[in-house]
């Protein structure tokens, strides 16, 4: 697992989040743009927001800690249109099987993404 908090890091450097002061989009047709949120010194919400059934939804939508004295970055929260997922539900509490799911779908959603050309300043 520790590997991954470096990988997720490693790839959102790559793509540029980690350089956002507050907003940004990268676009790069045809796929659903990227949107980018930092909303704060060490969190950032990356999100996807196609039009489903005639209403824009963001699916998927995640916020992300970073510790860039570590190099390392975590999921919090994921949603979509379906589900809500949270690591941390209450103060001193993780929930293991949400957090190895989301560290995983990350890292992964995070390389489809490098793949297919999500670069900011490119």
């Amino acid at each position: 697992m520790s590997d991954l908090y470096h990988s997720i890091y490693t790839k959102l450097e790559k793509i540029g989040v980690l350089e956002v002061r507050q907003y940004a989009v990268i676009e790069n047709n045809p796929h659903v743009p990227l949107c980018i949120d930092r909303l704060s010194d060490d969190m950032f919400a990356l999100s996807q927001n196609p039009v489903i059934e005639g209403v824009l939804v963001a699916d998927p939508d995640i916020e992300i800690k970073v510790y860039h004295d570590q190099k390392r970055a975590e999921p919090l929260v994921y949603q979509d249109r379906l589900v809500r997922k949270i690591v941390y539900p209450r103060a001193g509490v993780v929930d293991l099987g949400v957090k190895n799911e989301l560290m995983e779908f990350l890292d992964r959603w995070l390389t489809d993404l490098i793949e297919q050309g999500f670069i900011r300043n490119q």
